[in-house]
């Protein structure tokens, strides 16, 4: 069966009632079956939406204030879990060194991909809890980094093992560009990639991984971006730091170095300021429907 169209459902969490409709048409590639059966098996496993409240300067309820307070809610509740996991709590949203520690304690515990689920640490009484915190940390250290950026909405699930990884003909499909009302593919790896690392300057990381898997997880993005200036700052960043690649075995022009997101479909919309209106309205990911 071949599907055209893509619709996410939004609502209000304390009125689940009310709900407005995003449409998409979906964009014909040899990629887009993969990502449809990854997007299907999630749903026929049943899995949540890990985050259906991942919108980013699409509403007002993200603000400084309430973003740096549920960061350090979690942080306080992952220590009294395990005490002394971070020894570091945030005050100001433009400490990037700090939002950079406090995600590198995420990547140390979660580890790679799914090896979250044979570690020590989450098997307890407590475990789910602390899953739970690190993975609200995670997604909040990414809230702080995009505060005041480009408008966008994730809609990512967690629990779906990641299996899947990219071919060479999919990285060809890759674009640095963005167009309003578009959705892409998602980073699904655990760790930083050139576009991370490059803007980011981070010194805690504990590992550079690049766009090797996919999932069901996709952005949709609501701004206008010429990829152009982007993939000169990666660049420049990839020569400047050309020992560092070199020694975790990617060399210059390897293609798992391929910046950017495959562009799975595109928003029905007339008019892109009622768009945003609207959206603004809503501050929950109720649903997502293949047809």
């Amino acid at each position: 069966m071949k599907f055209k169209n893509l619709i996410v459902r939004l609502c209000k969490k304390e009125d689940y009632s009310s709900t407005f409709d995003l449409t998409f048409d979906l964009i014909d590639s040899a990629f887009l079956p993969k990502w449809v059966d990854r997007l299907l098996h999630a749903q026929h496993r049943q899995d949540p939406i890990s985050e259906p409240g991942a919108f980013y300067n699409l509403n007002d309820q993200w603000t400084e204030e309430y973003t740096i307070d549920f960061l350090n809610k979690h942080i306080d509740i992952c220590n009294s879990i395990h005490p002394g996991m971070f020894n570091r709590r945030l005050t100001s949203i433009n400490d990037q060194d700090t939002l950079n520690y406090i995600h590198s304690i995420f990547e140390m515990h979660h580890g790679k991909l799914d090896s979250w689920l044979k570690n020590k640490t989450f098997n307890t009484d407590s475990g789910d809890s602390l899953v739970k915190s690190l993975s609200n940390i995670n997604q909040t250290v990414h809230h702080c980094e995009g505060l005041g950026s480009n408008p966008k909405m994730r809609i990512v699930y967690f629990d779906l093992p990641k299996t899947k990884t990219f071919t060479n003909e999919d990285y060809a499909l890759f674009t640095d560009d963005v167009d309003f009302g578009g959705v892409y593919t998602c980073y699904a790896d655990v760790g930083k990639h050139l576009e991370a690392l490059a803007t980011d300057e981070d010194d805690h990381h504990h590992d550079f991984v690049p766009h090797i898997h996919y999932s069901a997880d996709f952005y949709i993005r609501f701004h206008n971006t010429d990829g152009s200036v982007r993939k000169a700052k990666y660049n420049k960043y990839y020569k400047d730091n050309l020992d560092y690649f070199t020694n975790k075995g990617y060399e210059l022009n390897d293609i798992r170095l391929t910046t950017g997101e495959i562009k799975l479909a595109q928003l029905q919309y007339s008019n892109e300021q009622d768009i945003l209106n609207e959206i603004s309205k809503y501050d929950s990911i109720q649903s997502v429907i293949i047809i």
